[in-house]
């Protein structure tokens, strides 16, 4: 639908008449969210002289689609960026958690038996710092997670369960930055992950507490049997699944929804 309005306003742009409409049109017809996509804020140019020069640009339906996806891309990242004022205000675990159950994650908390999750796009968790609130689990299944939201995990002290099953963009660089974890991390769920590969695989020998690892579905990892064996050099006692037909492991059990 995004698409088919942004044609729509490309084509009511280039048959005005005049050139001093052009305000008045992006005004009127550009939509909230094509305004949003289309603003980086990083660059120095001003905002009208950017979106002057994508109406005035002929695009095939294919690169207007590709440069939608980029913008979009860039702004998921920019909005997953680190805010250093949250995590005063709230503290790292709560902090966290917010930020986490806003882009559709839930989180289980020590000695609560709930999973949190948003509530028709709200999250009712309390808005300042309260002591002794500590994440212990996190299912980030089927979110757009990326590279740049480890930030607001660094200061997770006592998280135990982990689940990034079906995430598009954690890839080997975002495992790499599983060392945050290293003393506390008992159960990682990576099944369905494309972007993980043997290299990102290995890194996560650094997690020493990791007892039940899942690595089903990863179409990426080419040398399965091997990274196991690597892994298991490191994890005497890991339980590493990497068959859909094998139960769920003692630690899934204990912290699943």
């Amino acid at each position: 639908m995004l698409l088919v309005e942004i044609i729509a306003t490309v084509d009511v742009f280039r048959s005005s008449p005049l050139p001093t409409t052009m305000a008045v049109l992006l005004e009127r017809h550009v939509v909230p969210s094509l305004w949003q996509v289309l603003r980086v804020p990083s660059r120095s140019s001003s905002y009208l002289k950017k979106m002057q020069k994508f109406f005035q640009t002929e695009y095939t339906i294919d690169e207007l689609t590709g440069k939608l996806k980029s913008q979009m891309l860039d702004i998921e990242q920019q909005d997953q960026m680190y805010r250093p004022e949250r995590h005063r205000i709230l503290g790292p675990d709560l902090a966290s958690a917010h930020f986490l159950l806003a882009r559709g994650a839930s989180v289980k908390f020590l000695d609560d038996d709930m999973w949190h999750r948003a509530i028709q796009n709200k999250v009712l968790l309390p808005r300042h710092k309260i002591a002794g609130m500590y994440v212990e689990g996190i299912d980030a299944s089927n979110t757009r997670l990326m590279y740049e939201a480890f930030d607001s995990l660094v200061y997770l002290s006592k998280l135990r369960y982990l689940s990034f099953k079906n995430c598009e963009f954690i890839d080997d660089w975002c495992l790499d930055r599983f060392h945050i974890f290293s003393d506390t991390l008992e159960f990682l769920d990576l099944s369905g992950c494309p972007n993980i590969s043997e290299r990102g695989i290995a890194s996560l020998h650094k997690l020493s507490k990791l007892d039940s690892l899942i690595l089903k579905d990863l179409p990426n990892l080419k040398e399965l049997e091997f990274v196991v064996v690597m892994l298991q050099d490191f994890h005497i006692n890991c339980r590493i699944l990497t068959s859909s037909m094998i139960e769920q492991s003692p630690k899934e059990h204990l912290l699943s929804q």
